[in-house]
């Protein structure tokens, strides 16, 4: 585990969260960055899959369907990751809570 060098500036609910007390904190907004992240991803796998996109020019038969998995479960990966990283900074007293604004 890390040494966190900054003083929290919140009040402290859990100074070391588990995996599932951070995910059982999502809030909606949480949810909803997530869904964001998950389907800004969309547009960009169809771009990249897309017959015509002169990246793949050279590439035979369709990349559409693969580059469009890839990239939304890349988008949806960093869509969780950035809210439990919203989760656990209210947590550990780094970011206000709900009760606090």
């Amino acid at each position: 585990m890390g040494k966190i060098l900054d003083e929290p500036k919140y009040t402290v609910v859990n100074s070391s969260p588990d995996f599932w007390t951070v995910v059982n904190n999502f809030s909606l907004g949480d949810y909803r960055g997530w869904a964001l992240a998950t389907l800004a991803a969309v547009p960009v796998g169809i771009l990249a899959g897309a017959s015509k996109s002169p990246a793949f020019a050279r590439i035979s038969g369709n990349m559409l369907k693969s580059s469009l998995g890839v990239t939304t479960s890349i988008g949806g990966f960093a869509g969780f990751l950035y809210a439990y990283q919203n989760s656990a900074g209210r947590l550990m007293g780094f970011l206000p809570s709900e009760k606090e604004q």
